[in-house]
C-alpha cells in the first residue's frame, strides 16, 4: 500500500462519529512534523481538537484548504459489507465510515501539502490546511476557529467536500427531473455524455444556509373526561403550524438564480403524556435551508409575530428557540481559484465540470464571515454515499484529487 493510500486508511480506522478527533489531530501532526510542516493544534473540548498546518513563504496570497475530522455515527455494523473502521480496498472502492464525508477529502489535502512542501520555493504566497471538529454539528469547529482570528487574511478558501456522483446512479434519474440536493442548470444526462470515468463531478460555488428553531406549547394538563379543566397545548401548536405553513408558502415564492428557493422542513412534532389526559406540553422542530434573498431575521420576526398572536387569543403560551444559524454563501464562477479549478481538474478527471449551488451546508459558512467576498469552491473525493451503509470513494479519484489540488495551489501561489 502507498503512502496516500496509507494516510487515508490511518483516518478512517480512527472513529470520530462527533467525538475523539484529537487523535485524528495528533496523527495528523506527527505527520505534519515528519515532512517539517509548520502546525498547530486547536483544541475545543476534552478529546476534541482541530490543526492547522502552514507552507509557503508569506509574500503573496494565502489560500486555505478546509477539510472537517468528525463524522456520522457508523449505525448498524450489521448491514455493513465490510469492516466500517477497516478502510478495506475492494476492487476499485475504498470503504469505510466517513471515507466520503470527507476523510478521503482532507486525506487528500494532507497528501498534497507534503508533497508542495517538497518545493516550496516554488510557492509565492502562503498555503494553510485547516482540520476541523463538529462539523457535522453545527460546524463548531470551524466556528471556534474564526472566532479566535485563525482565520483571518484568507484570499481563497477550498473545500474538500465531496462532489462527484456515481455514473450508475445517474443513469437511474429520468430526463428532466431535478438532481435531490444539487441546482444544476444544465440537464445532467447532456453532461455526462463525455464522461468516460465511473464517476461525475461538480464545481459547488454556492450553497444555502440553515436555520433552526423549536416552538413549545405549555397548557395544563386534566383528565380527557373534563377537558374544560386544562389548556389543550397540541391545539395551540397545531393552530401555529397552520399559520406557519402560510409563512411558508410566502418565503418559497422568492427565488435565487443558483441556489433556487428557501426549503422549510418540519422534521419533529411531539406532545402529550398519555391518551387519556389533556395534553399539557407540545413542541415542534423545523430546519429551514435558506437563501440570501430571505434573511433569517426576516423569517425569525415572521414566526415570532405568530407566536405574538396565537399567545394574545389562546389559553396556551407557546415560545420560540432558535438553534442553529448559518448563512448562506456564494462565490463567483470567475474567481482565480474557480477558473483554476475547472482548468486543472477537467483535465485530469477528463470530464466536463459544471458549476452548480447545493442545498447542504459546509464550514465555508464559517470562514467567510472573516471575508464575504471571499473566494470559494467546494470540490472533493466522495460522491453520495456519504452518511450511507458501505460508504466508499473511487482510488482512483482519491489519487486524483491529490493531483488536483496539488496543482490548483501552486498555479495559484504562483
Amino acid at each position: 500500500m502507498n503512502e496516500d493510500d496509507m494516510l487515508l486508511r490511518q483516518l478512517v480506522n480512527i472513529n470520530t462519529a462527533g467525538r475523539n478527533e484529537l487523535e485524528v489531530a495528533n496523527y495528523l501532526q506527527q505527520l505534519f512534523k515528519a515532512h517539517n510542516i509548520q502546525n498547530e493544534i486547536v483544541p475545543l473540548s476534552a478529546g476534541r481538537s482541530g490543526i492547522i498546518a502552514t507552507i509557503g513563504n508569506g509574500k503573496g496570497p494565502t489560500i486555505a484548504f478546509d477539510g472537517h475530522e468528525d463524522t456520522v455515527a457508523i449505525g448498524d455494523v450489521t448491514r455493513w459489507h465490510v469492516e466500517p473502521l477497516a478502510g478495506t480496498i475492494v476492487d476499485d472502492k475504498f470503504y469505510g465510515r466517513g471515507i466520503t464525508d470527507m476523510k478521503a477529502g482532507l486525506a487528500a489535502g494532507v497528501a498534497a501539502m507534503i508533497r508542495l512542501k517538497k518545493k516550496e520555493d516554488l510557492l509565492h504566497g502562503t498555503f494553510k490546511l485547516f482540520a476541523t471538529v463538529g462539523e457535522e454539528s453545527g460546524e463548531i469547529g470551524a466556528k471556534q476557529m474564526v472566532e479566535l482570528g485563525l482565520a483571518n487574511n484568507i484570499d481563497a478558501l477550498l473545500v474538500g467536500e465531496p462532489s462527484g456522483i456515481p455514473l450508475d446512479s445517474v443513469e437511474n434519474i429520468p430526463k428532466g427531473t431535478a438532481l435531490p440536493g444539487i441546482m444544476l442548470s444544465e440537464d445532467i444526462h447532456e453532461v455526462v455524455k463525455t464522461n468516460h470515468t465511473n464517476e461525475q463531478h461538480f464545481l459547488t460555488v454556492a450553497h444555502k444556509g440553515a436555520l433552526t428553531y423549536k416552538v413549545k406549547s405549555l397548557g395544563v394538563t386534566a383528565h380527557s373526561s373534563m377537558p374544560d379543566l386544562g389548556v389543550n397545548a397540541i391545539d395551540a401548536l397545531v393552530d401555529f403550524i397552520n399559520q406557519q405553513s402560510q409563512v411558508f408558502q410566502t418565503i418559497s415564492q422568492v427565488k435565487n438564480d443558483i441556489l433556487g428557493v428557501t426549503t422549510p422542513v418540519v422534521t419533529e412534532i411531539s406532545g402529550g403524556e398519555q391518551p387519556n389526559t389533556v395534553p399539557g406540553n407540545a413542541e415542534v422542530n423545523v430546519f429551514i435551508r435558506t437563501i440570501p434573498e430571505v434573511t433569517h431575521e426576516e423569517i425569525i420576526n415572521q414566526i415570532s409575530n405568530i407566536i405574538k398572536h396565537i399567545n394574545q387569543t389562546g389559553h396556551a403560551k407557546l415560545s420560540l428557540e432558535v438553534g442553529l444559524e448559518l448563512d448562506a454563501v456564494y462565490s463567483s464562477t470567475t474567481s482565480k481559484l474557480s477558473q483554476l479549478a475547472k482548468r486543472i481538474g477537467e483535465r485530469i478527471l477528463d470530464q466536463s465540470l459544471p458549476y452548480i449551488g447545493v442545498s447542504g451546508g459546509t464550514d465555508a459558512s464559517q470562514f467567510l464571515k472573516t471575508n464575504p467576498n471571499l473566494g470559494f469552491l467546494i470540490f472533493g473525493p466522495g460522491n453520495t454515499t456519504a452518511h450511507q451503509v458501505d460508504e466508499f470513494v473511487y482510488t482512483d479519484m482519491y489519487h486524483s484529487f491529490i493531483n488536483i489540488y496539488e496543482e490548483i495551489i501552486q498555479n495559484y501561489l504562483q
